[in-house]
Parts: C-alpha cells; sequence; structure tokens
C-alpha cells in the first residue's frame, strides 16, 4: 500500500465514523425528543431560568440590605458606646463633692480641674494624706466664679495653695457661660 492510498483510506474511514457518530446522534436525540419528560423539562426551562434570575437579583437586594443593616447596628453600637460614657461620667460627676470658690452668680462661671500631688505621692507609698481626702489624687471639678480667666486663677491659689500640693490642671469658662457671653455679643 502506497502513502497515497494510506492516505486515502484514512479519510474514508474517518468520513465514515463521523457520518455515524452524526447518525447515533441524531437517534439519541429522537429517542430523548419522544419521552414525556423530555418534552416536561423544555416546557419548564424558560420558567425556571426567568425564576433563578428572580431570585438571584432578591438575593442581591437582600444582601445590600443586610450589609446597610450591618453598618447601621456598629452606628447604634458606636452610640451607644458613647452615651454609656457619658452616663459614667454624668453620675461621677453628680457623686463628687461640690467645691465653690467665690460668690455663687457673681461674675463668669469657671471650671477648675485640680489634683493634691501630695496625696498622689502619699498614694503611691500606700499611705494616706494626713488632712485630706484620698480623692485628691484622681482630678476633682472646682467651680470659680471671677469677673476674667486670671482672677479665677488667683481666687484657686488663694483657696488650694500651691505649696500644700494644689495643681490646676485646666481651668476653662464654663460651656453655658460661654454660650451667654456669645449671645449678648450678638
Amino acid at each position: 500500500m502506497s502513502y497515497l492510498q494510506g492516505v486515502m483510506l484514512g479519510a474514508v474511514l474517518s468520513l465514515l465514523a463521523m457520518v455515524f457518530a452524526y447518525l447515533a446522534g441524531k437517534m439519541g436525540e429522537a429517542t430523548i425528543d419522544g419521552r414525556e419528560e423530555a418534552d416536561f423539562a423544555e416546557k419548564r426551562l424558560p420558567k425556571r431560568a426567568l425564576l433563578e434570575s428572580r431570585l438571584e437579583l432578591r438575593r442581591a437586594e437582600l444582601q445590600a440590605e443586610l450589609t446597610a443593616l450591618g453598618t447601621e447596628v456598629q452606628t447604634q453600637r458606636r452610640r451607644r458606646f458613647v452615651l454609656e460614657k457619658d452616663l459614667q461620667d454624668a453620675r461621677r460627676e453628680a457623686e463628687s463633692p461640690i467645691r465653690l470658690v467665690g460668690r455663687e452668680g457673681v461674675g463668669l462661671r469657671f471650671l477648675a480641674w485640680m489634683i493634691n500631688r501630695q496625696v498622689q505621692g502619699a498614694q503611691a507609698e500606700g499611705k494616706q494624706h494626713g488632712t485630706l481626702d484620698p480623692d485628691w489624687a484622681n482630678p476633682q471639678i472646682v467651680e470659680v466664679w471671677a469677673d476674667n480667666l486670671e482672677d479665677a486663677r488667683k481666687e484657686v491659689a488663694r483657696i488650694y495653695p500651691i505649696p500644700l500640693g494644689f495643681t490646676v490642671l485646666n481651668i476653662r469658662l464654663d460651656a453655658a457661660e460661654a454660650d451667654k457671653l456669645e449671645r449678648e455679643a450678638v
């Protein structure tokens, strides 16, 4: 057998194989198409595809809503944390003693945060200060009534002298007083 005859034989056999596969496919298709289940599936397929697309759209909507609700939950948790902290601060401030310097209602109201270094030192050594309350180791709020910030500082220093260990951490005009001054200026 020559080379040309071998190629021709291969071409003929491949053509026969292709025809055989085509006929086998057509016979299988005819067998499947004739069944009742195939007709049922063919009728249901477009409806199911539409249902699937609708369900996918609904899933995407629910996922977006779930993400938005998750963000809202985080926001509310942060808000709750801030409110609880404010409540604790308010309770602590309400329970702390009121210390007043100056004549109440005369001048402007300033708030001073003070500590006593001697009380802190005594607590650091595991002792108690002989005359002062242990609360002075932590910042205490002192209400000061004066005409201006400089007078408020002088009044605080007069009542709570530095040589006795008192230290002013911060002093500022009360927020309500600042608002009142702002309204009067307008």
